[in-house]
């Protein structure tokens, strides 16, 4: 079935689309043709037959409470849309800009999506990032499934807005609506083994699922239980397998490396504090004010030159490097 070429909002209003945007496994995304700043999230005809109830009731949940979500950093659903029929389809969003963080996070992409990219930069998309989904915690909010495409960056700045948000696990009206997808090697242990639509997030959840996006995007792409005795980064993260924080024995060689041994020393505690204790003791990983306080010090540091901003430092870190602004007075 062909998707319509227009749809109508809750008054009965027409309103063209314009070209397909977007395809996905839910659903398709257009402009309207009028306001190419709002997008309509039009589902599957199949997926509307099987969980149409549930979308509508989550969508308009999260559209009643759309007052609370206007920040740019956030394309939140805010209009249900309906077909000639009147029945219910998908909603309305504001378009966000930028480009994908799984280009930013990418040890070949990032040339091409992001020329003249540097840690500098990378630490101010982090801490954006944090910031969002502080915002969202704050109000009950957890992001369930950590998608390096479900979060835009701006080149040239550090904005960053995170879109699908649809997906999210909220509560509102007394009901939890819960996050029904994600990714193994993105769940934290205690979530394994259950169904994502059953599972409920909670903050020390986020913090690890956060920490393996933090680490991939210092990392180009790489993730923390990547090559540990030769297991899938899975199996590495149920055993609390993290390469990095065992004596160095584990750490690729090259550009990763490298890049780890500029990192500052706060953040790699951190970093090893999560994925080994961490792994299977949530007490044990770091808040996001306690990621977002590390991130600012080593972005200040950056800036004094205390660390290689190279995205592929080229040599390992010596044990006296202070940068290239090291002299005194600097």
């Amino acid at each position: 079935m062909q998707p319509a070429s227009s749809v109508f909002d809750p008054s009965g209003a027409a309103q063209a689309l314009a070209p397909l945007l977007a395809s996905g496994g839910e659903g398709q995304v257009f402009p309207l043709a009028s306001k190419p700043e709002i997008l309509v999230k039009q589902y599957h005809p199949e997926v509307l037959q099987k969980r149409g109830a549930a979308l509508r009731a989550k969508a308009e949940a999260m559209i009643g409470m759309g007052e609370r979500f206007s920040a740019p950093c956030l394309s939140w659903p805010r209009m249900s849309v309906f077909d000639a029929k009147g029945q219910w389809i998908g909603y309305a969003m504001r378009r966000a800009q930028g480009r994908p963080m799984a280009h930013m996070a990418h040890a070949v992409a990032y040339h091409k999506h992001f020329p003249g990219l540097d840690r500098i930069q990378i630490a101010g998309y982090m801490l954006s990032l944090l910031q969002a989904v502080r915002s969202l915690h704050r109000a009950g909010v957890c992001i369930g499934d950590y998608n390096f495409n479900n979060v835009l960056c701006t080149p040239g700045s550090a904005e960053v807005t995170l879109i699908d948000c649809d997906s999210y696990q909220l509560q509102h009206g007394g009901r939890t609506y819960p996050c029904p997808v994600g990714s193994p090697d993105m769940t934290p242990l205690e979530h394994h083994g259950k169904a994502f639509e059953q599972i409920v997030r909670n903050e020390h959840s986020e913090r690890f699922s956060l920490a393996i996006m933090l680490f991939k995007c210092l990392m180009l792409g790489r993730h923390p239980y990547d090559i540990c005795g030769g297991e899938d980064p899975v199996s590495n993260l149920r055993a609390g397998q993290f390469a990095y924080g065992m004596g160095h024995r584990g750490i690729p060689a090259g550009h990763w490396y490298n890049i780890w041994s500029h990192m500052s020393h706060r953040l790699k505690e951190m970093f090893i504090a999560t994925f080994t204790q961490g792994a299977k003791d949530p007490s044990r990983r770091p808040s996001l004010e306690d990621w977002g306080q590390a991130l600012s010090v080593y972005l200040s540091e950056m800036k004094k030159g205390w660390h290689d901003v190279a995205i592929r430092p080229a040599q390992p870190k010596s044990n006296s490097y202070r940068g290239a602004r090291s002299q005194p007075g600097a």
